[in-house]
């Protein structure tokens, strides 16, 4: 988010935009503090203009490539450019708090240590489960951002802040956050130091609408507050679409793909690896090193279907398993499979990741969402919803993965498997089994 870039590379570094999770009513809200910064124009923004095009280039992926990075790590929930070409390049949302940690965060960033862009960071007190999950493959989603701030004529908030404390200094939004019109809200936690109170993320692109209505607001009227608005750039899906249903389906009709006492349907290793105890399909062991993954896979091929199912996985060492779907099994080596799979273990919790085909995670949500969500060592439900080529994945009823394949040589149907793991002393618990096929 350089200051001498055009907008296009903005467009490009904002694929970046990672805020993961996925709003569930029935949640508690996950009000711990966040980090929200502002990359603001730095004080040797010149530097770029006696540098090569390629320099450039390099500089650029290094700043993009942090973002990335960052992401895996789990630090980094969003990264975004404002499209006014201002003060202000653009915004991060980080999942850390000290300073020593969000210098951390850009120690590796060549724009901000060579202080062509300034962080300015702000402790954000915010529900962070009403974000949502970003659509694979990326789309461009276009915002509005209003920063609150103090006017001439302010007045402390109450010293008790929580997520709404914008909606009490500003009323008539209520009704706007009821009806997912706000998206999101809530107070910076540094009132003593900064002029700046908090935010406020609208779904809608009409800045003038908004900005007429909020300007009747008391708090604003009579100059308590000041608000300045900009347009924000992110992927779609990050702020949660109040006409988009992220809930699981409600589910039609179900058969059981597991009746809970044989291994009826199901074709692996029951000899050594898998078996059936205490209503659950079990693979692996507590007592001896899985030597290598195996799969437990159904006898006949699924297209389009809503698969649900309890899973659970307990041991020491590398301790994982997935539901593999659209699935084949390979002979070489014969116990693998390759395909899509759900993935279950940390680090993959929610995460949609291909086996043994392209080998690589296709979308997965932030850690810190996981971290709120997933019952440890204990019985998660897992979604799995097919349409063609669209792919939803919920965990505990938070939808964690929102992808639509674009490659046409990837099949759309195949076998439905259970994994569990090698490496580690480890159990992976599959039950409660059921499936609706859809047309």
């Amino acid at each position: 988010m350089n200051p001498s870039f055009p907008f296009g590379h903005f467009l490009r570094i904002s694929a970046f935009c990672f805020l993961l999770s996925a709003f569930s009513p029935g949640l508690l809200a996950a009000t711990q503090p966040i980090t929200w910064i502002f990359l603001n124009t730095g004080t040797n923004r010149g530097a770029l203009k006696g540098l090569d095009p390629e320099a450039v280039r390099q500089m650029q992926a290094q700043h993009t490539g942090n973002f990335g990075t960052q992401f895996n790590r789990g630090t980094l929930i969003a990264a975004g450019p404002l499209g006014d070409n201002g003060f202000t390049r653009g915004t991060v949302v980080l999942a850390v708090q000290t300073p020593e940690q969000i210098a951390d965060c850009f120690k590796t960033d060549p724009f901000v240590q060579n202080q062509i862009l300034a962080v300015e960071p702000h402790p954000w007190l915010v529900d962070i489960l009403k974000f949502g999950t970003p659509k694979v493959p990326f789309q461009m989603g276009r915002y509005t951002l209003c920063v609150v701030k103090k006017g001439n004529h302010w007045k402390a908030l109450p010293p008790a802040l929580t997520p709404d404390s914008m909606l009490g200094l500003l009323p008539t939004l209520k009704a706007q956050s009821s009806s997912g019109a706000l998206a999101i809200s809530g107070p910076f936690t540094d009132l003593d130091t900064s002029d700046k109170l908090g935010l406020l993320f609208f779904n809608s692109t009409n800045q003038t609408q908004i900005q007429a209505q909020l300007e009747k607001e008391p708090a604003v009227a009579e100059g308590r507050v000041q608000l300045e608005f900009h347009p924000q750039f992110m992927g779609k899906g990050t702020l949660r679409d109040p006409q988009e249903e992220i809930s699981p389906p409600k589910s039609g009709k179900r058969v059981h793909l597991f009746d809970g006492r044989s291994l009826a349907g199901w074709a692996g290793d029951t000899q050594h690896t898998w078996r059936v105890e205490n209503g659950a399909l079990v693979g692996g062991s507590l007592l001896e090193t899985v030597p290598h993954n195996d799969f437990l896979c159904t006898t006949r091929e699924f297209k389009n279907f809503d698969l649900r199912l309890k899973v659970k996985l307990t041991g020491t060492g590398f301790v994982n398993g997935g539901i593999q779907f659209r699935s084949q099994r390979l002979g070489e080596p014969a116990f693998e499979m390759t395909g899509y799979q759900a993935d279950m273990g940390e680090g993959y919790w929610g995460s949609l990741y291909d086996e043994s085909r392209r080998n690589k995670v296709l979308a997965h949500p932030h850690a810190a969402i996981i971290k709120l969500i997933l019952k440890a060592n204990d019985w998660n439900d897992y979604i799995i919803r097919c349409e063609d080529a669209h792919i939803r994945l919920w965990l505990n009823g938070v939808l964690t993965v929102d992808y639509t394949e674009d490659s046409k040589d990837i099949p759309l149907t195949g076998l439905i498997g259970l994994q569990i793991h090698g490496g580690g002393k480890a159990e992976a618990s599959y039950k409660d089994i059921m499936i609706e096929e859809l047309h």
